[in-house]
C-alpha cells in the first residue's frame, strides 16, 4: 500500500515539474482575461443594444426551428434591419442559448470565449514571430498580458458584436501559416481560419485580401516551392467562399456597404479624397489610440464603442511601439518586421471608406493585435539595454514598469465598470430599458389589450422578440413611436404605454398619464415612465 501511494506522489511530481512555470503564467494571464470578459456580463454594459439582440434572437430561432427570425433555414446570412448579418456570430451563440436560454449572459457569452480564445491565439503567434529570439517565451507572455488587459479587447469581447471572432480567426491563421514553414499540414488550418475570418465580419472583406496578398508576397520562395497544396488550399477556399463572393454582389449583400460608404454620400465640406486620407489618419491619431479613443474623436456622438478618459491603447504603450520596431530592425527580423508594418498600415482599411468623419474603434479592430505584439517586444527590449547596463537596473526599470501597467489598469477598470455605466446607457449608448419594460409588461399582460413599448430604440420589434420569444405576450406587446403615431391612444381599450420623460414633457398626455411603474437608468435619472392614460 505504501508503495502504491508512492509511485502515486512521483506520478504527481513530475506532472509538476513538466508544468512549468511559462505555462502557469499564461494559465493565469486566461483566467485573468476570462473573468475581466465574464465579470457582470449581464449588466456591464448597462443595457442590450438591437444589434446583439439581434443575434440572440436569431440564434434562439436557428436552436429551436432551425430557420432565422424570418423562417429561412439555416442561412448563410441573416437579414436584419436593412443589412445583412455574418453567419459565425450567430451559430457560435446557438449552443450557449440552447444551454442558457435567451437572454443577455448567453448572448454575450460566444464574445467572451472568443476573446479569452486570442490571447492563447496572441501567445502562439507572438512566440513565432520573434522565433529566431531565445527569450521568446516572455515576449509572448508579455504579449499575451498586454491583450488580456486592453482596453480595447476587454471592451468588444464583452458584447455580442461581430467583430471579435474576426480578430482570433486572423491571428490564428497567420500563426498556422507561420508553423507551415516547418510543418506543411498547418497551412490546410490557416485557409479554414482566414475561410472563418473572413465569414466573421464584414472588414474582414477588404482587410483578408490585402493582408494575404502581401504574406503571399513575403512568402512567394515557400509558396512557389509547395505550389501543389497552395493551388488545392486555393481551390478549396473558393468553394467555400463562393457563397460569400455571391452574396457580397447581389444587392442584398451590399446593402450595408451603400448605407456607409463615402462614395453615395459624398461629404459636403471636403473632396472625398481628402475625406479618406484624413478618415485613415485619424486612425494613428495619439487622441484615438492613447488619450480619448472612439468616443470623444470629432463627429462621434455614439458611445458604445469605448469608455471615456482613456485610448484604445494605453498611454504607456507609445513608447514601446517605438522601441518595438526598433528592436525588430536592429536584429534583422525582416519578414516579422514586414508583416507587422503590413498589419500596422492595413488596419484601418476596414472604416476608412465609409461616411465616418474620425477613426472608428469597430471596423479597425484587427489593429489591436499588431500594437499589443510590437508593444510586448518593446517592453523585453527596453529592459534588456538596462539589464547590458546593470542588471538591478534592469529590475528597477521592470518594477516601474509594471507598476506603471497596474495603475494603468487598475485605472481602467474603474473608468469601465464603474464610470462607464453611470453615462452609457442612453439612447446613444447600450438603450436601456427594453429588459425592464418588457419584464413588467409580460406581468401585466393579462390586465390589459395593447402594451406599448416607446419606439425610442434602434429598431425596437427586436427587443419584443428578444425578451418574449415564445410570445406569451400574445401580440399585445407592441412597439409605438408616439411621435409619428400621437393617435395611437384608444379610450375603449385597456392600454398600458411605456414613454420618455422627454416625451410625456413636450405632449399633451402629461396631464392624463396615471404612472405605473418608473424605470431609472444605472445613474438613478428616469429612463422611462410605465402607465395608463386616464380621462
Amino acid at each position: 500500500m505504501l508503495v502504491k501511494k508512492i509511485l502515486i506522489f512521483r506520478k504527481f511530481v513530475n506532472i509538476f515539474k513538466k508544468f512549468n512555470l511559462t505555462a502557469t503564467i499564461l494559465i493565469g494571464i486566461i483566467i485573468l482575461s476570462f473573468l475581466l470578459r465574464f465579470y457582470r456580463l449581464s449588466d456591464i454594459p448597462s443595457g442590450v443594444f438591437a444589434d446583439e439582440a439581434s443575434i440572440g434572437y436569431n440564434a434562439y430561432t436557428i436552436a429551436t426551428k432551425g430557420v432565422d427570425e424570418y423562417g429561412k433555414p439555416f442561412p448563410f446570412f441573416f437579414q436584419a434591419f436593412g443589412e445583412y448579418k455574418s453567419p459565425i456570430q450567430i451559430y457560435s451563440t446557438v449552443p450557449f442559448i440552447s444551454i442558457f436560454s435567451l437572454n443577455e449572459f448567453s448572448t454575450r457569452l460566444p464574445s467572451v470565449v472568443f476573446g479569452t480564445t486570442t490571447i492563447i491565439a496572441i501567445y502562439f503567434l507572438t512566440k513565432e514571430l520573434v522565433s529566431k529570439f531565445k527569450n521568446k517565451k516572455t515576449i509572448a507572455l508579455i504579449a499575451a498580458l498586454f491583450i488580456a488587459i486592453s482596453p480595447w479587447h476587454i471592451h468588444f469581447s464583452r458584447i455580442a458584436f461581430e467583430m471579435i471572432p474576426f480578430v482570433l480567426f486572423t491571428t490564428l491563421s497567420l500563426y498556422c501559416f507561420l508553423k507551415a514553414q516547418k510543418k506543411i499540414r498547418f497551412l490546410f488550418l490557416s485557409n479554414i481560419s482566414l475561410i472563418l475570418a473572413i465569414y466573421s465580419y464584414f472588414p474582414a472583406r477588404i482587410f483578408i485580401p490585402l493582408f494575404s496578398l502581401g504574406i503571399f508576397c513575403i512568402y512567394y520562395k515557400f509558396l512557389w516551392k509547395y505550389k501543389k497544396i497552395v493551388v488545392l488550399n486555393f481551390v478549396l477556399a473558393f468553394l467555400l467562399l463562393t457563397p460569400l463572393i455571391v452574396h457580397s454582389f447581389s444587392p442584398l449583400g451590399i446593402s450595408r456597404w451603400q448605407q456607409v460608404n463615402i462614395f453615395v454620400q459624398p461629404p459636403r465640406d471636403e473632396s472625398i479624397s481628402r475625406h479618406i486620407f484624413n478618415n485613415y489618419i485619424s486612425h494613428f491619431s495619439l487622441d484615438f489610440l492613447f488619450l480619448k479613443g472612439d468616443i470623444d474623436t470629432p463627429g462621434q456622438s455614439i458611445s458604445r464603442h469605448s469608455v471615456r478618459g482613456i485610448g484604445e491603447l494605453y498611454l504607456f504603450q507609445l513608447p514601446l511601439i517605438i522601441f518595438g520596431f526598433i528592436f525588430l530592425i536592429r536584429k534583422q527580423m525582416w519578414k516579422s518586421t514586414v508583416i507587422l508594418f503590413l498589419w500596422f498600415i492595413l488596419y484601418p482599411i476596414g472604416s476608412m471608406f465609409t461616411i465616418d468623419q474620425s477613426a472608428q474603434a469597430t471596423r479597425s479592430i484587427i489593429g489591436i493585435v499588431p500594437f499589443q505584439i510590437v508593444s510586448a517586444i518593446g517592453l523585453y527590449d527596453l529592459i534588456s539595454l538596462f539589464s547590458k547596463i546593470r542588471k538591478i537596473f534592469a529590475y528597477i526599470l521592470a518594477f516601474f514598469m509594471f507598476a506603471i501597467i497596474a495603475v494603468s489598469f487598475i485605472y481602467y477598470m474603474n473608468l469601465y465598470f464603474v464610470k462607464y455605466p453611470q453615462y452609457s446607457s442612453d439612447f446613444w449608448g447600450w438603450q436601456y430599458g427594453p429588459r425592464e419594460i418588457m419584464t413588467y409588461f409580460l406581468k401585466e399582460k393579462n390586465n390589459y389589450q395593447d402594451l406599448y413599448m416607446s419606439g425610442e430604440f434602434n429598431s425596437g420589434q427586436i427587443f419584443i422578440l428578444f425578451y418574449d420569444p415564445k410570445n406569451l405576450c400574445n401580440n399585445k406587446c407592441k412597439i409605438s413611436d408616439f411621435w409619428r403615431e400621437p393617435n395611437i391612444y384608444d379610450p375603449t381599450k385597456k392600454q398600458l404605454f411605456s414613454l420618455s420623460p422627454e416625451y410625456l414633457n413636450n405632449s399633451k398626455l402629461k396631464e392624463k398619464f396615471l404612472i405605473k411603474k418608473t424605470i431609472y437608468y444605472p445613474n438613478n435619472t428616469i429612463a422611462f415612465l410605465i402607465g395608463e392614460i386616464v380621462q
